[in-house]
């Protein structure tokens, strides 16, 4: 398997096949990686994602790497969504054709797996306070809470 299944995977799960925010997708890939590597005997391959410790929390440069592949692609549309204090949200939506190569890579095993991973992390977590997210992380991987600013 792949890991663009990862994002890809929980962009399919979620409600309007949607995760709104940076932050928001790295936890959730970021969880769905660490619940992975529990579940499969094998590591999902040579080139998981390197999360670090960030101002966040998990982070990890391949990730974002990765959605802008996909974007490329046409796999997955990105809009940037101006808020009040200045920032910009980017919202992550998958595709048509991204949705059709999700349902292209459940022939493997693996990606089956990780589907039912995704299915599980975004109704447990899409919905929630990103603030709440943020804490469950730290709450369950506090090593990744070291270079934080939150």
């Amino acid at each position: 398997m792949h890991r663009k299944m990862l994002p890809m995977a929980l962009l399919d799960a979620c409600e309007d096949n949607c995760v709104e925010g940076r932050t928001r997708l790295q936890k959730l890939v970021f969880l769905m990686e660490q619940e992975l590597n529990e579940v499969l005997t094998a590591s999902l391959d040579s080139s998981d994602y390197n999360f670090i410790p960030y101002d966040y929390g998990p982070f990890s440069k391949e990730l974002y790497d990765d959605l802008d592949s996909l974007e490329e692609d046409g796999l997955i549309e990105v809009e940037e969504e101006p808020m009040a204090d200045g920032k910009v949200k980017y919202i992550y939506r998958l595709t048509e054709r991204g949705q059709r190569w999700v349902q292209d890579q459940l022939a493997d095993s693996n990606s089956e797996t990780a589907y039912s991973l995704a299915e599980a992390l975004a109704a447990e977590y899409n919905d929630m306070l990103l603030s709440d997210l943020i804490d469950e992380v730290y709450a369950e991987y506090p090593e990744y809470a070291e270079n934080s600013v939150w």
